[in-house]
């Protein structure tokens, strides 16, 4: 139910419910959402709380309206989500692959120095990385650097084991609107090799990736550091018709 007294707006707390109620498989693909009234009266809230709460899951693309039917959950396309190589926690689970995630530098305000291709260098950030797994083997490393004001507060989420992209969407109600990749062979220092159990001397797989959200170009810049000999980590593109 909703909480009153929380100081997270009643439309955001019922658009986390229903959100949660859609992912878990609860309310499927084509299944027609409860009307705007039925969930006043069941939320015990007014119709323009549940219409603002509607209008998110509209933004996050979730549920689409259909005028004089109601109110349906969208069939998502299935598309590797710009925040993952086909190879990160979602990709590996489409593939049916468990895996995990372990948080190796915690979250938290950095300033960026000496990295002419991170765009924010010499500025300050939101920095934290990250180890893939599977069956307790490290596969994929990588480092996430994120704008400080767009991403407010970021540094107080659990990202252990949680989608980053899931949490933007979540919690910010953001999706990044164009990205950019560049590919390298690489070194790591030894800290960061032992991870992946490769040695200093071994190339490995660097992936950067800008992203651009609405208004905030560049908002999200990122490293993957990848075991090619693992997996076989690709990326589906779509292209469509101009």
């Amino acid at each position: 139910m909703l909480n009153q007294q929380s100081p997270i707006p009643l439309y955001h707390q019922l658009a986390d419910i229903l959100t949660q109620k859609i992912r878990s498989g609860l309310y499927k693909p084509g299944d027609v959402i409860p009307s705007e009234i039925g969930m006043a009266k069941q939320y015990k809230i007014g119709r323009p709380t549940v219409r603002q709460a509607m209008d998110t899951l509209v933004r996050k693309g979730l549920v689409e309206r259909k005028r004089g039917s109601g109110t349906y959950v969208k069939h998502q396309d299935h598309q590797i989500d710009l925040f993952s190589l086909a190879g990160t926690s979602q990709a590996f689970l489409t593939k049916g692959i468990q895996a995990k995630t372990k948080v190796i530098d915690p979250i938290c305000l950095h300033k960026i120095t000496a990295d002419k291709n991170n765009p924010f260098n010499g500025n300050q950030a939101f920095f934290f990385s990250r180890l893939t797994l599977v069956k307790k083997e490290g596969v994929l490393f990588e480092k996430f650097y994120l704008h400080p004001e767009l991403f407010l507060a970021l540094d107080k989420v659990d990202l252990e084991n949680r989608s980053l992209s899931q949490v933007i969407s979540d919690q910010y109600y953001l999706k990044p609107t164009s990205g950019r990749q560049t590919f390298k062979i690489s070194f790591l220092p030894e800290n960061q090799a032992k991870l992946l159990d490769v040695k200093c001397k071994d190339p490995i797989l660097e992936v950067q990736r800008i992203l651009n959200f609405p208004g905030a170009d560049g908002a999200v810049f990122s490293k993957l550091y990848c075991r090619t000999e693992k997996f076989a980590f690709s990326q589906t593109i779509n292209l469509k018709e101009t």
